[in-house]
């Protein structure tokens, strides 16, 4: 497919030189007007002082090779991304999913994602990473439910304070993605890149290295590629049509785990494809009629290294869909849209059910060691989400301002289910045995790996029973807004109602600004006091349907000095999932107080922008204490167990200061610096961290000198992800040769900082071995990219462009203190090379 891809711009590219070479072209026809470098955006003032927008250019120039169009907020200082980003393991290699991104403080599932104004955002729980688990196995799930490559974007907008009542449902910020207008000019866009370690650099953190002692594993292998297709069709005066496609692609070569070497390496891929159809038709010439259809799946392969036979598939992204009329009255303007969203974030195993033998004593010769192995995989899930929304806009000047009035509702489905399958295991020595004296009742089993005459048999096994249920949620919204002069002070006063069926909550979130111009010329401050609230998740509702987690044991019967085991298997434990109907709970929503100065920068020249931003979440998501509860058995009897619940005890505070700088150098060079000091404290940890079946808080660990669970040391964090304190961004944008070469150079540093965790010692109390957690201080980080994009043939038909995006160019260790031995290394100085084909 690479080489199908490479050909055919190739060939593009070759007709593009020969027509140069062949035409008597003059230069009026080759040199055409070249615009100014953009800033890394542009911000807002007035009452939009919490706005940072980023043009058409801007994606372009700074968009990673690997497509994902959130990575350009990187210089935006209240937009935090993961620490983790920059290490070489399976999961990021692999990973084709657009950044999880925390907005002034709130969670990654806390934003607002428009794209082309429809909302994507996952109702479901986006928290999982473990593939295999036996019911929550959605680790292809995205907070943002469907994505499209950068290629299709024309502009995208973050809102992180100083809000808009036009927006609702979030904690966190808003981000507004738009993909490209159809043009009344036909033309054609092309591009493939491909990026492999023929291309990069590897990298690994001292503690790493020292751990190895100069015996180091192997270099990953992997390969990347991306593919898009972008065709203006001008049907008519009145029709106006785009359609594309875009292809990304990654690959690894793995290695199995070292009970399973003799079968070597294997290899596993992910594949996101994007196809859309846009349309505009004008009714009349105040009228005019849009529709679109973009259809994103996402599938990324999954299979354990302990174990064979095993290869899953994890699904993500789905299809949008939007129809929608904008038209003039007098001076009003109005906007009605109907949209439909369906997310997929189904697992699917070729060998669902997974049998687990151990292997002492019984002489297996598929697994090379005396521990456990495994064959299979993990059980078929089915995960949807569903969303159906009718909204409306209207604004018109009113008096000595501006008046804006919306409607929103929205109804949202979530399904979940799975078929029967069985989990066999070795359990303990009370319910499995191996020797020569086993004997099977049933000659199948021996196929099945669960009873194997003289060797084993497996006396455990976990039943997950088939389940389908769809909980279903409705959402009205009303809001207004009006902007107007009081005294020489610009207001923006809005007031927002929201009421989701689920919750059964009726909230109301006043939004109040006042700008003011200052004595010097062209500054400008603005005042804020806002509130948000939040969103359902349709996550809660449906566990409360799973089914319970059933193990079922049975034990031989001694015939002529032989263990016979046959099919008299009893139920042995019967656990249930806590609920959540009865809770009673309250929306969770965030008060904001926010301050912004803005205003031309003397002597120097440029503009700057000033802001700080306080938040106080309430009523946040959190878990209760343990209360011992009475239940059936259906083994018969009761017994007692530990139930948590979910309440709005949960709490979180953010305060954050910025300051951006915005130029332009003369006519080709545009400077932008952008700091940035927050402090994000809370009072609880994901909720979705944290299991609901029994008392169990994970796996046990030394800390402080203590036995704990993991979860309890790790709530020590607070906040263990994406809130970094200091961040720092220099973002140099170019033109040289008229334009023909186009240059971006980011550098974005993180500073220090400490959080709690396995820091990759082990240590024996009492004759059992712990992992060791302390409070570990990750250095200070940089990480510099640049984009160079240049034209090699340009015609009066169009141009062709080389472009080569590098990453991490200064080839530093992204996180210098990483402990992790089975994931080592990092990546280093990497780049993408790509041509692209315009006409």
């Amino acid at each position: 497919m690479r080489i199908q891809y490479l050909s055919a711009v190739s060939l593009i590219a070759l007709g593009f030189a020969g027509a140069a070479v062949a035409q008597d072209v003059t230069p009026s026809i080759v040199i055409q007007e070249q615009a100014p470098p953009p800033t890394a955006y542009s911000f807002g003032n007035g009452g939009d002082s919490g706005v940072s927008r980023v043009t058409r250019d801007g994606v372009e120039r700074r968009k990673p090779g690997s497509g994902d169009v959130l990575q350009v907020l990187k210089a935006m200082p209240g937009v935090q991304f993961s620490r983790s980003e920059g290490l070489a393991t399976e999961k990021e290699l692999l990973d084709l999913r657009p950044a999880d991104i925390s907005i002034s403080g709130g969670n990654i599932y806390e934003n607002m994602i428009r794209l082309d104004g429809v909302g994507v955002n996952s109702r479901l729980d986006v928290s999982s990473t473990n593939a295999n688990h036996y019911i929550e196995g959605n680790a292809a799930a995205s907070a943002q439910s469907v994505w499209v490559d950068a290629d299709l974007i024309d502009s995208v907008a973050v809102y992180d304070s100083n809000i808009s009542a036009q927006f609702g449902q979030f904690t966190g910020g808003v981000v507004e993605l738009e993909t490209r207008r159809p043009s009344p000019v036909f033309g054609v866009s092309t591009y493939y890149g491909v990026t492999r370690p023929g291309l990069a650099q590897f990298r690994m953190s001292d503690r790493v290295r020292d751990s190895f002692k100069g015996d180091y594993p192997d270099e990953p292998e992997y390969e990347k590629e991306r593919f898009s297709l972008i065709v203006d069709l001008p049907v008519s005066e009145r029709l106006r049509a785009l359609t594309s496609y875009t292809r990304n692609e990654s690959s690894i070569v793995k290695d199995r785990g070292a009970n399973w070497r003799q079968y070597g390496t294997y290899g596993q891929s992910s594949l996101q494809e994007t196809y859309l159809l846009k349309g505009e038709y004008d009714l009349a010439d105040d009228l005019l009629l849009t529709g679109q259809v973009t259809y994103s799946p996402y599938e990324t392969e999954f299979a354990h290294q302990n174990g064979y036979d095993n290869l899953t598939f994890l699904n993500g992204g789905g299809l949008t869909t939007k129809l929608g009329l904008e038209g003039r009255r007098g001076d009003a303007e109005w906007e009605l849209d109907l949209s439909y969203v369906s997310s997929d974030t189904d697992r699917t195993s070729e060998n669902p059910g997974t049998t687990s033998v151990s292997t002492v004593g019984t002489g297996v010769d598929w697994c090379s060691s005396n521990s456990s192995c495994a064959v299979g995989g993990p059980g078929n899930l089915i995960q949807r989400q569903k969303d159906l929304t009718l909204k409306g806009l209207w604004k018109q000047p009113l008096t000595n301002g501006d008046l804006r009035l919306g409607f929103e509702i929205a109804q949202v489905t979530g399904r979940k289910a799975q078929p029967y399958s069985r989990s066999y295991r070795h359990g303990d020595s009370a319910a499995s045995e191996v020797g020569a004296n086993i004997a099977c009742a049933d000659p199948a089993e021996a196929a099945a790996l669960t009873c194997v005459p003289g060797r084993w048999a497996l006396g455990q096994f976990n039943e997950t029973r088939a389940f389908d249920t769809e909980r279903r949620l409705e959402t009205y919204t009303l809001w207004g807004e009006y902007r107007f002069d009081l005294g020489g002070f610009d207001v923006r006063a809005g007031l927002r109602y929201d009421y989701e069926t689920l919750l059964e909550n009726h909230n109301f979130a006043p939004r109040l600004s006042a700008s003011h111009a200052l004595p010097w010329e062209g500054h400008s401050v603005t005042v804020a006091a806002n509130r948000y609230y939040g969103r359902s998740f349709l996550g809660y509702a449906l566990r409360e349907d799973y089914p319970g987690n059933y193990i079922w044991r049975r034990t031989p019967t001694m015939v002529n000095g032989q263990k016979v085991f046959g099919d008299n298997w009893t139920l042995y434990s019967h656990t249930e999932t806590a609920g959540y109907s009865n809770a009673d709970l309250a929306t969770p929503y965030v008060d904001e107080l926010s301050f912004a100065v803005t205003g031309p920068v003397p002597l120097i020249g440029g503009e700057y922008r000033f802001k700080g931003v306080a938040r106080d979440s309430e009523d946040q998501f959190s878990r209760s204490g343990s209360t011992s509860e009475v239940y059936d058995k259906e083994t018969g009897g009761n017994a007692t167990r530990q139930r948590f619940t979910i309440n709005n005890d949960g709490s979180r505070e953010y305060r954050g200061l910025s300051m951006e700088y915005m130029r332009r150098l003369a006519d080709n060079h545009a400077l932008s610096l952008t700091a940035n000091w927050s402090k994000t404290k809370a009072s609880n940890i994901s909720y979705f961290d944290v299991t609901d079946e029994t008392d169990y808080q994970g796996d046990l660990v030394l800390y402080r000198g203590e036995i704990v669970s993991a979860l309890q040391a790790l709530a020590d964090n607070q906040i263990q992800d994406f809130a970094t304190p200091w961040t720092l961004n220099a973002d140099l944008s170019s033109n040289w040769f008229d334009g023909r070469v186009k240059t971006n150079l980011n550098i974005h540093w993180n500073g220090s900082f400490e959080r709690v965790e396995d820091t990759g010692i082990n240590q024996t109390v009492n004759g059992t071995r712990y992992d060791v957690y302390d409070v570990v201080k990750y250095d200070s980080s940089m990480d510099a990219n640049l984009s160079v994009t240049a034209e090699i043939a340009r015609t009066r038909f169009g141009t062709a462009e080389l472009d080569v995006r590098i990453n991490n160019l200064f080839n530093t260790i992204p996180v210098a203190n990483a402990t992790s031995t089975s994931d080592p290394w990092q990546m280093g100085r990497n780049a993408w090379v790509g041509l692209r084909v315009r006409y």
